[in-house]
C-alpha cells in the first residue's frame, strides 16, 4: 500500500488558500484526493486547511471558498454548520516580554542560536483574540479530533518547546489547538489550555516536516507558502523566507535519509509578486500562485514524486 503524508505550512492569510491552490491542481493532475492523506500535519494557517480536510472537505471546496464559486452539496452542508462569525476582539495591550524564558532557550546551545525564537521572546504580548477561530472549527468538526491523524503544531510560550496536538499527551479541543498554533506573537494573545500558554507553530519551523521523518511513508509533500524555491531565495531581500527555506532543507533532506520520497511545493520567483497579503485579490492570486507551483514542481526534478501519485490513480 502506497503511504502519503502531507505537510501544511504556515503562511497567514495567504496559507489556505495557497494550499486549497495546491491540492486542488494535484487532485486535478493525480486524481489523489488530500482527504486520504495516511497523516495530515499543520502549522498555523496549515492547520485550518488540515482541520477542513479531516471534516470532509474537497480540496475542490476548498478552493471554490476562495474563489467565490458554488460548493458541492457535501461541501455546503459542512461550511452550513459554521455559525459564529469571524471577529477578532482586540484587548489592552500588555508591553511586557512575551517570553524572556524562550529568547533565553534560544541561545542554548550556542551553536545552534534561533534568531527567530530569540526576537521573538522579547517582544510585546499579542492583543487580538483567535476565540472565534476554535468556535468556528469546532463547529465545523463537532465529533471533535478525527479518527484519521492530524497533527498540528505549536510552541509552548514558557520554554518555547514545540507541542504536537493530535500526537503528544496535551489536552485542547481542535479549535483549540488550531487557535494556538496560529496565535501569531506580537500580534495574538497566547492560547491558554490548562495551565499552559501556547502560540504559533512557526515559532519552531513554518513546516514542521520533520516530524514525519521517521514514519515510514512512501511520498511526503509539503506545500509551503513561507519558503521559496532555492533560486528565489534572498537573505538581503526576505531573510525571514530565506530562514524558513534553510529550515525546511533540513528537514526535508531529514525526511529522505530515511528513504521516502518528497516533493516540495513552494513559490517560484514569478510567484512571489503575487503574494502579498494587502492586496484585494491576494486569496485568490495566493491560489492561482499555489496551483502555478505545482505545474512548476511537475517540470522540475521533484516531478518524478509527484508523478507517483499519478501511476497509482
Amino acid at each position: 500500500m502506497f503511504s502519503i503524508g502531507l505537510v501544511l505550512s504556515a503562511g497567514g492569510s495567504l496559507g489556505d488558500p495557497w494550499h486549497s491552490g495546491v491540492l486542488s491542481r494535484l487532485e486535478e493532475i493525480t486524481n489523489w484526493d488530500a482527504r486520504s492523506a495516511d497523516l495530515i500535519v499543520g502549522t498555523s494557517a496549515g492547520s485550518f486547511t488540515g482541520t477542513s480536510l479531516r471534516a470532509g472537505l474537497s480540496s475542490a471546496d476548498c478552493a471554490a471558498r476562495h474563489e467565490g464559486l458554488a460548493l458541492s452539496d457535501q461541501g455546503q452542508e459542512l461550511i452550513d454548520r459554521i455559525s459564529t462569525p469571524y471577529e477578532e476582539l482586540k484587548e489592552p495591550r500588555d508591553w511586557r516580554p512575551w517570553s524572556p524564558r524562550v529568547s533565553a532557550h534560544a541561545m542554548w546551545p550556542p551553536w545552534k542560536t534561533d534568531p527567530v525564537r530569540l526576537a521573538l521572546g522579547g517582544l510585546p504580548r499579542g492583543n487580538r483574540s483567535g476565540a472565534a477561530i476554535a468556535k468556528r472549527v469546532d463547529e465545523m468538526n463537532p465529533q471533535g479530533w478525527p479518527d484519521a491523524p492530524l497533527w498540528i503544531v505549536a510552541v509552548r510560550s514558557d520554554d518555547g518547546r514545540r507541542v504536537v496536538f493530535g500526537r503528544d499527551d496535551v489536552k485542547g479541543t481542535l479549535g483549540q489547538a488550531t487557535q494556538a498554533s496560529s496565535a501569531i506573537p506580537m500580534i495574538y494573545s497566547p492560547v491558554q489550555i490548562g495551565k499552559r500558554e501556547y502560540v504559533d507553530g512557526a515559532v519552531h519551523s513554518s513546516t514542521n516536516a520533520d516530524l514525519v521523518s521517521a514514519l515510514g511513508f512512501d511520498l511526503v509533500i509539503v506545500s509551503s507558502v513561507m519558503t521559496a524555491q532555492p533560486e528565489a531565495r534572498s537573505w538581503i531581500t526576505d531573510p525571514k523566507r530565506a530562514w524558513f527555506g534553510t529550515k525546511l532543507d533540513a528537514e526535508v533532506e531529514q525526511i529522505r535519509s530515511r528513504g521516502a520520497a518528497v516533493a516540495v511545493i513552494e513559490p517560484g520567483s514569478s510567484a512571489l509578486g503575487e503574494l502579498v497579503a494587502n492586496d484585494p485579490d491576494a486569496r485568490l492570486r495566493a491560489l492561482r500562485a499555489g496551483r502555478t507551483a505545482v505545474d512548476q514542481t511537475l517540470e522540475g526534478h521533484q516531478g518524478e514524486a509527484i508523478s507517483a501519485l499519478i501511476d497509482r490513480a
